[in-house]
């Protein structure tokens, strides 16, 4: 859908630039004779700056050129013989608009462009009722391209601020594209029907120009409520991704946790053994931990623990899993055979036994870690068999004399 309205923006820029230029060309229908060449200039500046700033690389002398045009919009409005008031109205809207969108302040420019829209829809309700309005009753073809330039400049603009809410697929957006729907059909139809209840002759002049207020102000109060909905969706988003990382992961060593390997160990075991590929789960246990925190404290058992699975975290690959299984226990799940495991749980050995070059590793004590490796080659041996088969390797490797790893392959 943003392709689509930053697309439609385009096109209507487009629009605008072709009709203001036939105007100031004289070329065109009769009607075009009523749209005069300051009202032209200042919109063919408006459309082609919308244009330019669709480019990174001239943004800004687009948003300066949009920015000009607005200010031609002002000094016409001080001479209202001169230029429609419609026309100067919206010029000026437009002109802010830009300045704010360079600031950046794309929530606010979208509101000053939406406000631009005031002065149209007024002599676009006034020619639905028969009567003219605050801001006259323009030629339609001035119109028609005072509302491409600003379709073209919210368009350009529908990846930030509040378009980009109307248009996402949260609650938030598809309420707002309700709630701008009826508030701009209603009134209108509103409108129409109660002048026709008017006495012949009367001239609904007040009418449109309310409608028309009422409008503009509540396309920008949903604007302004569906942006603040959109910050409460992203706050309560990341809120529940925080939640949901602290499900998944242990808060002392930050690795996954037990109930991530709970679940994650019978997936990844089915998928092996359906593609007959080999899986390897590891048991690493660091040896005499009882003893070290006996002798140097919790406090560095902690900061232990958590330097151990940053190095093992650091020797596998991305591919590989890394659980805390509990207590100084963690498990490796690799989608390898024999001789990559082998290799693997030596790297994780000797990258927990080095001494580091860090600032702090000179006060930690020395560790070593025992590890017991189970590989089913085509992934048929059961996943507890395999649980149970890693456990045995790493209590051999614990009679062993620690510090060593132990494999067993499986079918």
């Amino acid at each position: 859908m943003l392709k689509s309205v930053v697309g439609a923006a385009a096109l209507c820029g487009l629009a605008a630039l072709l009709l203001t230029t036939c105007n100031l060309l004289q070329i065109g229908p009769a009607e075009l004779a009523m749209f005069d060449r300051r009202s032209a200039a200042s919109l063919f500046m408006v459309a082609l700056g919308v244009l330019m700033a669709r480019s990174r690389a001239a943004r800004l002398w687009g948003r300066l050129l949009t920015a000009l045009g607005g200010f031609f919009g002002l000094a016409a409005l001080l001479a209202p013989n001169e230029v429609s008031p419609a026309i100067s109205a919206a010029l000026v809207c437009y002109g802010a608009a830009s300045l704010l969108f360079l600031a950046p302040r794309f929530g606010i420019g979208q509101a000053a462009a939406a406000l631009a829209f005031l002065p149209s829809l007024g002599s676009l309700i006034g020619y639905l009722l028969g009567t003219e309005v605050l801001f006259g009753m323009p030629p339609a073809s001035v119109l028609l391209a005072t509302v491409l330039c600003g379709a073209a400049l919210l368009g350009g603009t529908a990846h930030r601020g509040a378009i980009r809410v109307f248009l996402s697929n949260t609650i938030s957006g598809r309420f707002a594209r309700k709630q701008i729907v009826i508030a701009s059909l209603v009134p209108i139809a509103l409108a129409v029907f109660f002048a026709q209840l008017l006495p012949d002759g009367a001239r609904p002049l007040a009418l449109a120009e309310t409608v028309a207020s009422m409008i503009v102000i509540a396309w920008i109060t949903i604007g302004a409520t569906a942006l603040v909905g959109r910050r409460l969706d992203i706050k309560r988003h990341r809120a529940e991704a925080e939640l949901r990382s602290m499900a998944r992961h242990d808060a002392l060593t930050g690795l996954l946790n037990r109930r991530s390997m709970n679940s994650a160990l019978p997936q990844h075991h089915a998928e092996a053994r359906a593609e007959g590929l080999p899986i390897t789960l590891m048991m690493c246990d660091l040896d005499h931990f009882k003893k070290l925190n006996d002798e140097y404290g919790h406090a560095v058992g902690d900061d232990v623990l958590r330097r151990t699975a940053q190095r093992v975290n650091a020797a596998v690959r991305d591919s590989d899993l890394v659980f805390r299984y509990g207590g100084e226990e963690i498990a490796v799940l690799l989608q390898c055979g024999p001789s990559d495991a082998v290799r693997i749980a030596e790297k994780i050995r000797e990258a927990v036994k080095a001494r580091g070059r860090r600032a702090g590793d000179e006060g930690f004590p020395p560790v070593t870690i025992s590890i017991g490796a189970a590989t089913s080659e085509r992934g048929r041996t059961d996943l507890k068999e395999l649980m149970a088969a890693a456990d045995d390797r790493l209590y051999a490797a614990k009679d062993a004399g620690r510090d060593c790893v132990r494999h067993v392959t499986l079918p």
